[in-house]
C-alpha cells in the first residue's frame, strides 16, 4: 500500500517526529503507521522506518502490512532469508495478498534469479487491482534477462491500465530501439497519439523515431506537436533544432 505524502506537514508525521524528539512513546493506529512508515521510505529516511517498523509492530503485532514494511527493510539490508521466511508466515496469513508476492520476487531479482522474480509477480498481477505496476516491474525483469521483446509487451500492458505512465512509454520506446523496429514504433506511437494527442512525451518519441529513418519533414512535425502540447519542453526544441540543421534551415535551427 501507497500513500500520496507531500511533506512534513501531514498530522501522522508531525505527531511520530515530535514523540521521537521528546523521547515519549505514543498511540498510533495501523494505518497510521502505515502512512509514516511509507513516508520515509519513499524519502530515503531508512533509519527513522526502522524505528517506525519496531513500534508499529510493538503495538499492532498482527498487522500483515506492517509487517510487510519490515519484510522489505530485511531485503533492503540483504536479509533475504530473514524476509523469506517472514514472507512465507504473512502468505498463510494472507494467500491473495499481492505485495507478499512482490516482495518476495524483489527477494530473488535482488539475488538475480529473473526467471523465478517473473513467476512470482505473474502471481501477483492475477491477484492485485493496480496491475500496471506489476506488469512494470515484469519488464524490469525482462529487461534484467535481455528479453526485449517480452518486456516490450510486459510496458505496453502497463501503458494500456495507465496511459500517463510515462516511464513505461520510455521503456517500450528503449526495447523498439533495442529490437530495432522504427516502423514498429512509429505505428504504436500513432495510435497511442490518437487516444492521448496532447502527449508531448509521445509527440518527442515520435519525432526521434522519424529522425532515425531520416524522414525529416515528418520529425519536425511531431516536434511541433510537442512543443504545441507543452511549451515550456526543452528536450523537443532541441530535437527540433537538429531537424531544422538537416533540413538546412540554418537561421531557424539557431
Amino acid at each position: 500500500m501507497r500513500f500520496e505524502l507531500n511533506d512534513d506537514g501531514h498530522p501522522s508525521i508531525v505527531k511520530f517526529e515530535s514523540m521521537m524528539d521528546s523521547n515519549r512513546v505514543g498511540f498510533f493506529d495501523s494505518e497510521e503507521f502505515e502512512e509514516i512508515i511509507d513516508y520515509y521510505m519513499e524519502m530515503g529516511k531508512v533509519e527513522k522506518a526502522r524505528k517506525a517498523v519496531s513500534l508499529a509492530i510493538s503495538q499492532h503485532p498482527t498487522s500483515v502490512n506492517l509487517r510487510l514494511f519490515k519484510a522489505e527493510l530485511l531485503i533492503f539490508d540483504n536479509k533475504f532469508e530473514l524476509a523469506h521466511s517472514l514472507l512465507n508466515e504473512l502468505h498463510l496469513l494472507e494467500p491473495n495478498n499481492a505485495e507478499i508476492y512482490i516482495q518476495k520476487a524483489n527477494i530473488y531479482s535482488k539475488t538475480e534469479n529473473h526467471n523465478k522474480a517473473i513467476k512470482l509477480l505473474e502471481l501477483a498481477a492475477e491477484v492485485t487491482e493496480d496491475q500496471a505496476d506489476v506488469f512494470n516491474l515484469i519488464g524490469m525483469e525482462q529487461l534484467f534477462l535481455e528479453n526485449y521483446a517480452a518486456a516490450k509487451e510486459s510496458f505496453i500492458k502497463c501503458l494500456e491500465l495507465d496511459h500517463e505512465d510515462y516511464s513505461a512509454l520510455y521503456n517500450i520506446m528503449y526495447c523498439f530501439d533495442f529490437l530495432n523496429q522504427n516502423e514498429e514504433a512509429i505505428l504504436f506511437l500513432n495510435k497511442y497519439l490518437n487516444e492521448n494527442p496532447y502527449c508531448e512525451v509521445a509527440w518527442h518519441q515520435l519525432g526521434k523515431q522519424y529522425f532515425s529513418i531520416k524522414d525529416y519533414k515528418k520529425a519536425l512535425s511531431a516536434f511541433d506537436f510537442a512543443i504545441i502540447s507543452d511549451d515550456t519542453f526543452v528536450g523537443a526544441y532541441l530535437e527540433k533544432g537538429k531537424v531544422l540543421e538537416k533540413l538546412k534551415r540554418y537561421k531557424e535551427a539557431i
